[in-house]
This record gives C-alpha cells, sequence and structure tokens, in this order.
C-alpha cells in the first residue's frame, strides 16, 4: 500500500510543483513527497516523528476535520510554527481513511489545482480501501488458521501449522511463546461486540511493532491471543506490560472494567506445539484472579505448586482439598493466612515474623494454634506437604 500511495503524493506533487502529504486518521504520516518550497516547522517534526507533535494535533482536533466533504483551507498559527494549508479529505466509498496536505501560503491554489487534489486524495482512498479489503482476508484466514493451531486435535494443528508458514503470514524462528489478555469487567457484563473490536485494535497496535510475520493474533470471546517467536520476548521483555496497557487504552476509562490480566505460556519448542504454551497461559490467568499477588502480568514459569495445580480440571482439584484447611479458615482467617506464610517461608520463623511484624514467640504461638485446629502435627515433613498444598488448592478454589 505504501509503494503505491507514495506514487499518489509525488504525482500530485510534480504536477502542482508543491509539497503533498497524506496522514491517516490519527494524523500519522504514511507518505509525503520531496521538498518542494515551501516549509514549516510542524511538517519537520512530522517526518522526523512521523506524525503530528502533540501540540499540532491538539489544533487539529479543533479544526473539526472529520467534517469536511471537499478541501478545507486551514489558517497560519504562528505560535505553533504552523504555514496555511488545504487538506483534503481522503474517501472512497463513503470510508474515510486519512487526510491529503498541500502548502498555500499566499492561497494561490486554483480551483482547477483544487480539483487535482481531490482527485488525488479520492486515488488514495482507492488505495486504503483495497489494503483494508486485502488486510480483512488475511486477517479472517490468520484468525482460521490460529484457531486450528490452538486445537486439541494434533494432525489439525499440524496442517495449521504448515498453512500459516506456506501462505507467509508466519516466520518460524525457533521456540514460541504465547500471550493472553484478558479484561476483568467490574460487574456482570462480560465482553461485547464493541469491545472485542476495541482488543482488536490493541493486538494489532501491538503485533505492528513486531514487524511482518513477526506474530499471530486471535480474538477470542473473552480473551486475545498473540502468538510470537520467544526470542522475541526474550528481547522485548516489556511486550505483556505493552498489550496490557494497549488493551487498557482501546478499552477506554470505563467503570466497566477492574483491570486487564497478561499471561505467559512457556516456550513451545515448535509452532504447532503452541496450544501448550496456550493452555499454560490460560492456567497463568486463571491463578492470577484467584490469587491476586500473581497479577496482573503473570509467566506460567513463576506459578510454582499453582502451575500443577492449575492445569488440574476444576472438578479433579475439589478432590484435593483438605478437611483441616477448611476447618483452619473457618475459625481463623488471621491463622490461615499465617500458616501459609510461614509454609511458603519453609517453618522459617524469624523471616515469618520479621514479614508479619511479630516477635518470634507470637509465631510460635500461633503454629501451636493452627496445629490444634488442623490436628496436624507440623513439625511432621509429610503433614506440612499436606496442609501446605491444601491452601493452595483452597487459594483456587475459593473463598481462602
Amino acid at each position: 500500500m505504501l509503494d503505491e500511495l507514495q506514487r499518489v503524493v509525488d504525482a500530485l506533487a510534480h504536477r502542482l510543483g508543491r509539497a503533498v502529504a497524506v496522514d491517516d486518521l490519527d494524523f500519522r504520516l504514511l507518505a509525503y513527497s520531496a521538498h518542494l518550497g515551501e516549509g514549516d516547522e510542524w511538517r519537520a517534526r512530522a517526518i522526523l516523528g512521523r506524525g503530528a507533535p502533540p501540540e499540532a494535533l491538539a489544533w487539529l482536533r479543533r479544526q473539526r476535520l472529520g467534517r469536511a466533504t471537499g478541501p478545507v483551507r486551514l489558517p497560519a498559527d504562528e505560535d505553533l510554527g504552523i504555514l496555511p494549508r488545504v487538506v483534503v479529505p481522503v474517501v472512497y466509498q463513503n470510508v474515510r481513511f486519512g487526510y491529503l496536505w498541500l502548502f498555500d501560503t499566499e492561497g494561490s491554489l486554483t480551483e482547477e489545482q483544487l480539483g487535482l487534489a481531490a482527485s488525488a486524495a479520492a486515488d488514495a482512498g482507492a488505495v486504503c480501501f483495497r489494503d483494508r479489503v486485502v488486510s480483512h482476508l488475511r486477517t479472517a484466514r490468520e484468525g482460521e488458521l490460529v484457531r486450528d493451531l490452538l486445537s486439541a486435535d494434533a494432525p489439525v494443528r499440524a496442517m495449521a501449522s504448515t498453512g500459516l508458514v506456506e501462505g507467509g503470514l508466519f516466520a518460524p524462528r525457533g521456540d514460541v511463546t504465547v500471550l493472553v489478555a484478558r479484561p476483568l469487567p467490574a460487574g456482570a457484563d462480560g465482553v461485547d461486540e464493541d469491545d472485542r473490536v476495541a482488543l482488536q485494535a490493541a493486538l494489532e497496535r501491538v503485533s505492528t511493532r513486531l514487524g511482518d510475520r513477526g506474530s499471530l493474533r486471535l480474538v477470542r470471546p473473552d480473551h486475545t491471543v498473540l502468538v510470537i517467536p520467544s526470542a522475541t520476548l526474550r528481547r522485548s521483555p516489556e511486550l505483556p506490560e505493552d498489550l496490557r496497557s494497549s488493551s487498557l487504552e482501546w478499552l477506554g476509562e470505563s467503570t466497566k472494567w477492574r483491570d486487564v490480566h497478561v499471561a505467559t505460556g512457556s516456550p513451545a519448542r515448535r509452532l504447532d506445539d503452541a496450544v501448550t504454551s496456550y493452555t499454560q497461559a490460560l492456567d497463568a490467568l486463571r491463578v492470577a484472579e484467584a490469587v491476586p499477588s500473581f497479577a496482573p502480568l503473570v509467566a506460567h514459569e513463576a506459578l510454582g505448586i499453582y502451575a500443577l495445580l492449575a492445569g488440574q480440571p476444576a472438578d479433579r482439584l475439589g478432590t484435593l482439598g483438605v478437611p483441616a484447611v477448611r476447618e483452619l479458615f473457618e475459625a481463623d482467617r488471621e491463622l490461615f493466612a499465617t500458616a501459609e506464610l510461614y509454609l511458603d517461608r519453609a517453618c522459617d520463623a524469624r523471616a515469618t515474623a520479621d514479614e508479619l511484624g511479630l516477635h518470634r514467640a507470637s509465631v510460635y504461638n500461633r503454629v501451636r494454634r493452627i496445629e490444634e485446629v488442623t490436628g496436624l502435627d507440623l513439625s511432621d515433613g509429610g503433614n506440612r506437604l499436606l496442609l501446605h498444598l491444601g491452601i493452595k488448592v483452597a487459594r483456587l478454589l475459593g473463598p481462602a
């Protein structure tokens, strides 16, 4: 698309003898001609930064260009270093894709020249429209193959992997890792169609930075999926946070959402094994929702014993419950929390006391009380393991 846009821009600049540029709807620069005659600070900064500077963006939004149906003359703004220019909406089949810009310091553009600019803007719109159609087809095909890639059927996964690579949708570079982002509703309402569109946009923003064939994307009913080479994540460990912040931004500052959690699976050796990393990421999300200390960014490799427990079906996990844990929780929640911390710290009374801000004697008193309530002698390694595992199961199942 960019090559075609560049040809449209260069042809118009040559005919009019003026600098020409095309922006998208967010005023990010898509194509621009060589410098011909006039120029200002805004143009220089837009070319260097590939988009309008913040103060210019605010000025542009005040011009209400979204209502324009034809060429619009914009005045100068000396404070911002902006010279007079003409902007023409880039539209095709009633769909607006961006704006075409021309300098017009003297107001000398004739109606004939404005007509040429409008014709070029229409050509640019046709280019953008074709690119959108191709992009939608590519996204749909990619979505179908990624869904198959995450299937429980091994032959289906193998065919999807081959289709993604041979179709030029993904360039395999060693092992792959799956990231999953899930918004957490504040109430009973879940993810609706508008939310899914927002999540798709967030996913596209992050994946665009990864380059052509550098990622695979999928939007599912309540979460998004990003498949990337593990090497990419090692080079850019900030990707989970980028996905989270982008998702929050596109979802908007609404009280509908408490947060967005992003989970990372462990690396899978081959693309057709990505389902394992995906399943691990979903398990990690489950843990993060039940154990807030893991949220909002959680890696399966950091889950410890929870990695083993979260991989169990809920009904199977329920059979691992320990009656003594329930008795402890119902008897004294402070004792329950102390027992967990004490066992997490390998029964180190000093470390437990330091974290709780207590004297060691107080910790010992609580341990004796825990033993009385549960009927378990914590000097016995088997009893410690039983109680510790039971507490972690209770954390996943609730209400602990």
